[in-house]
């Protein structure tokens, strides 16, 4: 299978310690294949061997590849084993211009695997090991680059700013993006950086258009029509035509969205695509419309 390459920039890149780590937009963490191999205390070339037989399904099917494919599994906390050791995204700081980047999970699976399941154990790998298994990995990797987590949910702002200065609504309609913004707003107050990989309006808009659809909206409220929208030039995407809908059908569709998107469809996104199961149920919450009783002043 060819490995697919990633129009993905790291927001930051650089060697430390002779070992090639960054930080993907959406604030993931990797090693390079080589700096894989440093951080392990293994030859480069183990490495790459290992992620080329990989890649061809042939290491699974012996005893370090089964092992390795366990670890995986429990450092992804996920049943499904990549059929690819790492990503190839494009990038500014080094001389090629790809990086063959091996996402956090699978650096600590395969660490643990040098650093206590090898036939021979590396004291690097079992070092580097206490280390990123101490402070996280991710947390460990920021220090190292001097990165501050804060810049990545200051980027989620200024991203969603230019969504919004950038794609005004024509008159007399609405568009997803415009319901979806307290939602976006909701996911970054709570350190959830959002970039073009979560787009909750996309989700919106896909579950609003059947509903539209079913309940034959279009001979309540007129047609909706088609408009460009604009993307941030960092997006991955093509800019989309995206629909909008007439002003006469907003009172159904807040109803619809509170009653049935919030509670029903909304949490199925979340958890596709947050990582941190421990915030899901705060951000559920903190997207559902406050109770009557609580805002209503009294008469």
């Amino acid at each position: 299978m060819e490995q697919s390459k990633l129009e993905l920039v790291p927001v930051k890149m650089q060697e430390v310690d002779n070992i090639s780590m960054g930080v993907l937009p959406n604030g993931e963490t990797f090693l390079s294949l080589q700096g894989l191999a440093r951080f392990c205390g293994v030859a480069p070339s183990a490495i790459i061997q290992l992620s080329q037989d990989w890649q061809k399904g042939e290491a699974q099917t012996k005893s370090r590849g089964k092992q390795l494919a366990q670890l995986i599994s429990e450092w992804t906390d996920s049943d499904e084993i990549p059929v690819s050791l790492y990503v190839e995204i494009e990038n500014s700081y080094a001389i090629s211009s790809v990086t063959h980047a091996v996402p956090e999970s699978i650096v600590m699976a395969i660490t643990d695997y040098y650093a206590h399941y090898a036939q021979t154990t590396k004291q690097e790998a079992i070092t580097n090991y206490r280390k990123a298994a101490k402070l996280g990995l991710r947390k460990y990797i920021y220090d190292r680059l001097d990165y501050n987590e804060e810049d990545l949910i200051n980027e989620s702002w200024k991203l969603l700013q230019e969504r919004i200065l950038n794609n005004e609504s024509p008159k007399g309609y609405f568009t997803m993006f415009d319901e979806a913004t307290t939602i976006i707003a909701s996911l970054i107050r709570n350190n959830i950086a959002v970039d073009d990989s979560i787009m909750p309006d996309g989700s919106l808009g896909i579950h609003w258009a059947k509903y539209w659809k079913a309940q034959g909206l279009e001979h309540r409220f007129g047609a909706r029509i088609k408009i460009h929208h604009k993307f941030p030039e960092s997006y991955r995407q093509l800019d989309p035509e995206i629909n909008a809908y007439p002003n006469e059908a907003l009172s159904t569709f807040r109803t619809w969205f509170q009653d049935t998107y919030l509670p029903q469809k909304y949490p199925n996104y979340v958890k596709g695509k947050i990582k941190d199961k421990s915030k899901i149920s705060l951000l559920l919450e903190a997207v559902l419309p406050p109770s009557l009783e609580s805002k209503a002043l009294p008469q």
